[in-house]
């Protein structure tokens, strides 16, 4: 959701209500939920990130040598 600079009180209000109440909002905080567990995978050990990481450190290490 955006808001441009002309934003009205009123309008914010709304915006806020869907995003408190309304179905937009509601999957808003699924789609949210669903990054998180991705990235908490990721980023957990075995996960990709991590196995990105530590390649990445491996490959620095052994270029030093």
């Amino acid at each position: 959701m955006e808001i441009d600079n002309s934003v009205k009180r009123g309008q914010v209000e709304r915006l806020v209500r869907e995003l408190m109440r309304g179905e937009k909002g509601k999957k808003m905080k699924i789609k949210a939920m669903e990054w998180k567990k991705l990235a908490e995978e990721a980023t957990s050990p075995g996960g990709s990130s991590c196995l990105n990481l530590d390649k990445l450190v491996n490959e620095v290490l052994s270029s030093k040598n």
